[in-house]
């Protein structure tokens, strides 16, 4: 387990409508994404929650050898903000004690284990603290927020995601820069983000 007591949800719901495909099997160096994903939260050492939906089966085909807890959202498609308020009941259900959750998604698939390491460590640092990452002008995932926010998390629906909650809570939530992170919505993204792989900056 990691210093922090911080558990990790990955968010693989979604039908991916705008990539037209199953977009969590899009492959990332002969890879699924969500599975690298997966692996990426694993080799932090914290408990990573993985929550299905739409593609539920092949999603799962692909992850379940790894050593994480899988949870199919049936509800999927009330959005982004129910199928966290599942992720992270999964979570307590695994890992009671948990002091914080890590978000993640699926379709980023340039984070690096690196990248959520420092975010698990600065939990452990400051627990009190939210933290998001930078996205141009705005924030949001990764992004781990402490267990006083649970309740509100647990609460949640519609499409937002934590989004709202990152901007009431924004006098303490401490914002990361990693560069750029693409989300892979669309084939172009994909095509994008294997560009950046091949031909990382320097």
């Amino acid at each position: 387990m990691n210093a922090s007591s911080a558990g990790i949800v990955l968010l693989a719901a979604g039908e991916g409508q705008r990539y037209g495909d199953i977009k969590q099997l899009a492959s990332i160096e002969g890879e699924p994404m969500v599975r690298r994903a997966a692996r990426t939260a694993l080799a932090t050492g914290a408990t990573v929650v993985v929550v299905v939906g739409a593609h539920a089966a092949p999603v799962r085909a692909v992850l379940e050898d790894l050593p994480l807890h899988l949870v199919h959202h049936h509800h999927w498609q009330q959005g982004m903000g129910s199928s966290l308020a599942a992720g992270i009941r999964a979570l307590l259900d695994v890992l009671p004690s948990a002091t914080g959750v890590l978000i993640c998604l699926a379709d980023q698939p340039t984070v690096g284990a690196a990248m959520l390491g420092r975010l698990l460590q600065r939990h452990h640092d400051a627990p009190e603290r939210i933290l998001a990452t930078g996205h141009g002008a705005s924030m949001g995932p990764p992004a781990l927020f402490p267990s006083d926010c649970f309740d509100t998390l647990i609460a949640w629906s519609g499409t937002r995601g934590a989004q709202a909650l990152l901007e009431r809570e924004a006098t303490r939530v401490e914002t990361f820069a990693f560069g750029d992170l693409t989300d892979v919505d669309t084939p172009a993204d994909l095509l994008q983000v294997r560009e950046q792989m091949r031909y990382p900056p320097r």
